[in-house]
């Protein structure tokens, strides 16, 4: 258990752990003695459950927090509340999220507008300034590489890691066409995107 449960008090949203991958919503209707009252919120919504071993709880996020573009600006940085955040920006075709430097992407499974002209274009000027109101993508990461790579004069790398199927491939190649955009399609991005076939 997460020693901020037990600072929480009646109203406040927990993650209770129902078993070793499923973890559901709840809020706190009592605290008395250590015994708690809680009300589902997910799973069995309505459901109340009363507990006196806390060890399978973690404090949730307001919803305010809700589909936050970076997890490091979560008020509860823990398992459930990250994977809760993913899905959240997943059902609003977000598929990009931050924690920090790191970029994370989750593989949409379907075609989304993500890649355009128009896109290429917004994320262009954060290849030659920070732009921070910019959303999570790949093209802000590559662009960030880029700039740093110009600027400094220095190499760059992008990690690009997951299991199979999640579209390693595929990112791999938007970053070099978006590079290749940047540098003003010199004509070998063509070559470079084929080694990747």
């Amino acid at each position: 258990m997460d020693d901020a449960v037990n600072t929480l008090g009646k109203g406040s949203k927990v993650w209770f752990k129902q078993d070793v991958s499923t973890w559901l919503l709840a809020e706190i209707k009592d605290n008395i003695n250590g015994s708690l009252s809680l009300q589902l919120l997910t799973g069995s919504p309505g459901k109340v459950l009363q507990i006196t071993d806390t060890s399978p709880l973690v404090p949730a996020n307001p919803s305010l927090q809700q589909a936050i573009q970076d997890l490091t600006q979560l008020s509860y940085l823990n398992e459930p509340s990250i994977l809760d955040n993913l899905a959240q920006r997943y059902k609003l075709d977000n598929i990009y999220t931050n924690a920090g430097p790191v970029l994370i992407a989750v593989n949409p499974c379907k075609d989304l507008p993500l890649y355009t002209a128009e896109v290429a274009n917004t994320y262009k000027a954060g290849a030659f300034e920070a732009v921070n109101q910019l959303s999570p993508h790949i093209y802000l990461v590559a662009g960030s590489a880029f700039r740093d790579m110009v600027r400094q004069g220095t190499s760059q790398s992008l990690v690009i890691n997951g299991e199979s199927g999640a579209g390693k491939t595929e990112t791999t190649k938007k970053a070099m066409q978006f590079f290749a955009a940047l540098a003003g399609g010199t004509g070998v991005e063509g070559q470079v995107l084929e080694v990747g076939s």
